[in-house]
């Protein structure tokens, strides 16, 4: 039985790290079927619990103050225990230490990690694998963004603690040509893409909690009619930035569909990060922002908007991306959704980590900077990508068996270096 462990990955909250999660599993299991016990390091560990039902997986906690108050010390613990001798006191220690111990290896799945201007993550970025080092259980990055390394603070944590994992993955050329700044062409990064590229319905492991199929099925029934339907994903981590910025997000996004269905379009207004029953709570939680920009719709526009609320799972957000023409989106794990799908997309985002994608399926000119602006290049690109939607379909399914080998890469690494550590 070969037991792992993950961390940066959720069932709840931000579906795109679902996706990543519940991908990384389903590919592990091809190949070790049921000789694989997985042990998730997951911030909302009692949500999790309640979505999925596995006895092969277990969750522990890794909020912020669990990993400082009793992962980090409980590691040192152990690794003080072991240097004395003193087994029992080991096995006192909390189960999510001695799972971490027992552990061939860490998959850390953050999306970005030890990049400039998130100074206040760093420490968290350090938190999340940190235990897994002083436990001695090597630390594999899936592909992420990181960098650019110019400020100290970040350079030097960086090459600490990027240099001390058994391999780091980065998601693209960029983001590539960072590592190779840092650490010139030492073996310990390589090439790969986002794992969630290789998603299949049936890895996901979560229950469905809201039923969307009357929605689902007026999408459909709309594009019969001859309807184009164009899926918009809002994102609050822009919203928020937006807000220090001192410009109204959800009012641009409401200027956006008025335009959209002025033109006779339909919108598909839906999230990639929700915690449904917790509308208070905005952190990895889109669903009060896209309430908030819909009750500002008249109802004349409302009608024309399908959206999607409550604590949708990582397979119905595929679903719901499958019923659309074309994507306008903010969430990075929607373009990587619609990509997968072969979906022409277009990104309002706010890092590299769009374009760097982007640019691998030839669709670079669909990327726009989030900062404050009229809404004319969005609907520009949104009307080009419905203009030239076949050829841009045929261009990203082209592009999409070579970037999923990319992403293949990470998994064909970690199943050959637990079997050469065995």
């Amino acid at each position: 039985m070969k037991e792992v462990s993950i961390i940066a990955g959720t069932f709840y909250g931000n579906r795109g790290a679902e996706a990543m999660l519940s991908t990384t599993i389903g590919k592990l299991r091809e190949c070790y079927d049921q000789e694989l016990s997985v042990n998730i390091y997951t911030y909302y560990p009692k949500h999790d619990g309640l979505l999925i039902s596995d006895k092969q997986i277990s969750l522990h906690s890794a909020s912020p103050k669990y990993l400082v108050l009793v992962l980090l010390p409980g590691a040192l613990l152990f690794k003080l225990f072991g240097f004395l001798h003193l087994a029992a006191l080991q096995r006192a220690l909390p189960e999510s230490v001695l799972a971490l111990a027992r552990s061939e290896a860490l998959i850390c799945l953050a999306g970005v990690s030890f990049v400039e201007g998130r100074t206040k993550f760093i420490l968290f970025n350090i938190a999340t694998i940190l235990p897994a080092m002083l436990l001695n259980v090597p630390v594999i990055k899936f592909s992420q963004a990181m960098g650019s390394f110019k400020s100290l603070t970040n350079r030097v944590a960086a090459r600490y603690f990027l240099g001390r994992c058994q391999q780091v993955f980065t998601r693209g050329e960029k983001t590539h040509s960072y590592l190779k700044e840092l650490f010139g062409d030492q073996s310990i990064y390589q090439r790969a893409n986002d794992v969630a590229l290789l998603y299949r319905p049936e890895f996901c492991l979560s229950q469905e909690l809201v039923n969307i199929e009357q929605k689902l099925t007026k999408l459909d029934a709309l594009h019969k009619e001859g309807k184009t339907i164009v899926g918009i994903c809002p994102s609050v981590v822009i919203a928020v930035a937006a807000k220090k910025s001192g410009w109204d997000y959800p009012a641009r996004m409401r200027e956006l569909l008025r335009g959209l269905i002025d033109q006779g379009y339909i919108v598909a207004l839906y999230p990639n990060a929700t915690r449904g029953e917790d509308m208070d709570k905005t952190h990895n939680n889109d669903l009060p922002l896209i309430n908030e920009i819909l009750q500002g719709l008249p109802p004349t526009i409302q009608e024309h908007v399908i959206c999607f609320t409550g604590s949708l799972n990582v397979a119905q957000i595929f679903k719901i991306i499958q019923s659309c023409d074309v994507h306008a989106v903010s969430r990075f794990h929607a373009m990587i959704a619609s990509l997968a799908l072969a979906i022409p997309v277009m990104v309002i985002g706010w890092s590299h980590k769009y374009l760097e994608v982007m640019e691998q399926f030839g669709q670079q000119d669909m990327v726009l900077d989030y900062q404050q602006g009229t809404i004319d290049p969005i609907i520009d690109c949104i009307e080009r990508l419905i203009l030239e939607r076949a050829d841009r379909s045929m261009q990203i399914s082209l592009a999409l068996p070579a970037n999923q080998e990319l992403a293949i890469r990470q998994i064909d690494y970690i199943v050959q270096f637990l079997k050469d550590s065995s």
